[in-house]
């Protein structure tokens, strides 16, 4: 399986709550890969973030979205961090500079916790899941190209 399939298939896993699968794939990514991985991730939750966020970008649609979220991952083991989950909108949303303040850890972790939420809050994105995690790797591509 070639890395972007893999991350393609750990991504889909994710988005459709198979954690098995996902550890099972995510053991899979070569450690030379992990950066590419991270970008394919960040794509993927730029889509789905943007989907959700379609109508309204607002301070009060993050803020209550982060709050839909510090309620459904209150027993998360490690915790929730609700200034993470918020850095990383407002930073799809023009402010660059918080990203800065996100341990890379924490922002896959987040990404990963909002684009299950963010699938299995749509209809219309589970039906095209698979155009979604195409468009990740044709964006993924992009970003890793200008660096």
């Amino acid at each position: 399986m070639g890395r972007n399939q893999l991350f393609r298939g750990v991504v889909k896993a994710v988005a459709l709550g198979d954690g098995p699968k996902v550890r099972e794939l995510n053991q899979q990514i070569a450690d030379a890969d992990r950066e590419a991985y991270a970008v394919y991730v960040a794509a993927m939750f730029a889509g789905a973030a943007g989907h959700r966020f379609e109508h309204d970008q607002s301070h009060a649609a993050i803020t209550k979205f982060v709050n839909e979220m510090r309620d459904d991952f209150r027993r998360a083991d490690p915790p929730f961090k609700p200034l993470v989950m918020e850095g990383l909108l407002r930073v799809l949303f023009g402010e660059d500079h918080l990203l800065d303040e996100i341990a890379p850890a924490d922002q896959l972790r987040h990404q990963f916790l909002a684009i299950r939420k963010i699938v299995d809050q749509s209809e219309s994105m589970q039906a095209n899941l698979d155009q979604y995690l195409t468009d990740a790797e044709t964006l993924a591509a992009q970003w890793l190209s200008e660096v």
